[in-house]
């Protein structure tokens, strides 16, 4: 195993918003005196002139006070509307395209929009819904991993990588073996887990396609590599491993280290391994460059792994897990309900493993996303929007099935997919007397 880079560079994304300002303009009335002959006409028509000014300039901050009063009402129960009632409950459409072969057509959140690809290519799509970008290429089974800026796409079975950032493609690049699963770091290095003929491999690559470290591993040695994940840094890795002894069935963590601290203690980088009993670990998952997650089927186990890996929080479920949702902040799992109009419930954890929310779900959905701390379910037509405290956003049921919806970088504008095309809207309230 080898070093052939080092010194990564994280890059933070800010997200600013642009805020509007108001200006109101005051117009005051002026008099202007002639000047007469009679002395005690000009005093009085002075005076007259003065008394007019005074009574109009009164009663224009009469109006405008009035008019700022009833903008604030008006707010203030939208505002009510919003955190006591039902949220959101309209939309109207700023943007609408059209997809060839839509159910043909997978998606993944990128740059407060999304990427589209399929296995003839990818676009990236900003959050106005205009295409970016667009490359073309040929795959059996693509999947995509994002991290910052960058895009790795893979043909799983097959050899080939594709890297992309917000320009577009970055390189292109042929495996030596079949790919099983690829992660990308934050500055577009990425790790492969690779099928050979007698060993199984986790490599690393540089965002030009270098290999920068080979690491084999046999199922006599450590088991078959099921998932992997790299830091945002590019410098440590977590696996999960499936094993067979004799009738069982064991899942294993391995956690590498490959930076300074790691190729002084280990040739190999190894920093720490857990042997797991009675769960089943098909995912780990870097929330932020020093925390990891592995997720079960029935449990969620959290790790702090600044240099070498510590248990921080280990979550147990009596029931099956059957969703997942994560960001740097908060880690979330959706279970089976206990009554037969909550089918579901969701359950939000901050990355201590302190839980901070739970959500009663009352609509059989499909997808589960945790994006801009929001959480939005969909189901056939039916779609809900919660904020991070679990209050309800946006409630709507369209007029035809919802494949997907992607919040964007504005807090009203989501880009909604059908199987048919997809659209870019701005949610709305809309009083039941309209």
């Amino acid at each position: 195993m080898s070093r052939k880079s080092a010194g990564k560079n994280k890059k933070n994304q800010k997200h600013k918003n642009n805020n509007e300002d108001t200006r109101q303009s005051f117009f005051v009335y002026e008099n202007e005196q002639s000047s007469t002959e009679n002395s005690q006409e000009e005093t009085d028509e002075g005076e007259y002139g003065t008394d007019t000014a005074l009574v109009r300039e009164r009663l224009t901050r009469l109006g405008i006070g009035i008019i700022a009063v009833m903008v604030i009402v008006a707010a203030v129960l939208l505002g009510f509307s919003f955190l006591f009632g039902s949220g959101y409950n309209d939309y109207e459409v700023v943007e609408e395209t059209g997809v060839k072969n839509a159910s043909m057509v997978d998606y993944v959140p990128y740059q407060n929009a999304l990427l589209k690809f399929s296995k003839d290519g990818a676009t990236y799509v900003n959050e106005k819904g205009e295409a970016v970008w667009n490359e073309t290429f040929a795959m059996k089974m693509p999947s995509a991993d994002v991290s910052g800026e960058y895009v790795a796409i893979a043909d799983l079975n097959g050899n080939d990588v594709y890297i992309f950032n917000k320009e577009g493609k970055v390189s292109s690049s042929a495996m030596p073996y079949q790919i099983c699963d690829i992660a990308v770091a934050s500055q577009g290095e990425f790790a492969v887990i690779l099928e050979g003929r007698r060993a199984n491999y986790i490599n690393i690559y540089d965002k030009n396609g270098q290999q920068i470290i080979e690491n084999q591993t046999t199922l006599e040695q450590s088991g078959y590599p099921m998932d992997i994940d790299l830091s945002e840094d590019g410098e440590k890795l977590f696996s999960a491993y499936l094993s067979i002894d004799g009738a069982k069935t064991k899942y294993s963590l391995a956690a590498y280290n490959f930076g300074p601290v790691g190729q002084n203690e280990n040739a190999d980088g190894l920093m720490g391994g857990y042997q797991l009993e009675n769960t089943v670990i098909p995912k780990v998952e870097f929330l932020d460059n020093n925390t990891v997650c592995a997720f079960g089927d029935n449990q969620i186990i959290i790790y702090s792994m600044k240099e070498k890996p510590s248990e921080k929080a280990v979550i147990a479920f009596e029931e099956e897990i059957r969703s997942i949702i994560y960001n740097s902040d908060y880690i979330g799992v959706v279970v089976p309900g206990d009554k037969e109009d909550v089918p579901y419930i969701l359950e939000l954890y901050n990355t201590s493993g302190h839980k901070v929310m739970l959500l009663k779900i009352d609509f059989d959905y499909n997808k589960v996303r945790l994006r801009n701390d929001e959480i939005v379910f969909t189901g056939g037509t039916e779609c809900r929007i919660y904020t991070i405290k679990g209050k309800l956003k946006f409630s709507y049921s369209f007029k035809k099935n919802v494949s997907d919806i992607v919040p964007t970088g504005y807090s009203r504008r989501y880009i909604v997919l059908y199987d048919s095309g997809s659209e870019v809207i701005r949610i709305k309230y809309k009083s039941k007397k309209e």
